[in-house]
């Protein structure tokens, strides 16, 4: 997935709309980076920077959304949308691979009261409302590990 770097953020919804065709047979990988620091034209987080390679080698562009977190003013603010509910990023980079159905991940953004359990159906896991940060994801040094990344995203 070659990281093309947009000049704002992307809102909450937007976001989650991109994975709404997310099953668990295909699923959609939430990326989220450092934004672009414009003196250096890579991203201000030196994590970030690191596993850049590794990310474009191993996430398909087709199933993926890149996600700027903001600069590293904005990011370290509490209030950051992307810290919030129902993203819940603490640190980055981070990696959510989304396998729920289309129409329950794009409801992960209303302020319907949160639960906390996947609904089996059929061969499939249908996120309900609030499932989203609980979805696998990889977290900062976890993307360093070669062999833990790869089993990730297979």
């Amino acid at each position: 997935m070659p990281l093309l770097f947009p000049d704002s953020l992307q809102s909450p919804q937007a976001v989650l709309d991109q994975a709404k065709n997310a099953s668990r047979d295909k699923p959609h990988y939430l990326v989220f980076f450092a934004s672009v620091d414009p003196q250096t034209g890579k991203p201000w987080c030196p994590d970030c920077s690191e596993v850049q390679s590794e990310v474009e080698r191993l996430i398909p562009e087709q199933n993926s959304t890149l996600v700027f977190v903001g600069d590293r003013t904005e990011w370290k603010k509490p209030e950051n949308a992307f810290r919030q509910k129902p993203f819940n990023i603490s640190k980055i980079p981070t990696i959510i691979r989304v396998e729920g159905s289309a129409d329950n991940v794009a409801a992960e953004a209303s302020l319907f009261p949160l639960r906390s359990r996947l609904v089996p159906r059929a061969d499939i896991w249908e996120y309900t409302t609030g499932q989203l940060d609980s979805a696998p994801r990889l977290i900062e040094s976890e993307l360093r590990d070669r062999s833990k990344f790869e089993q990730f995203v297979q």
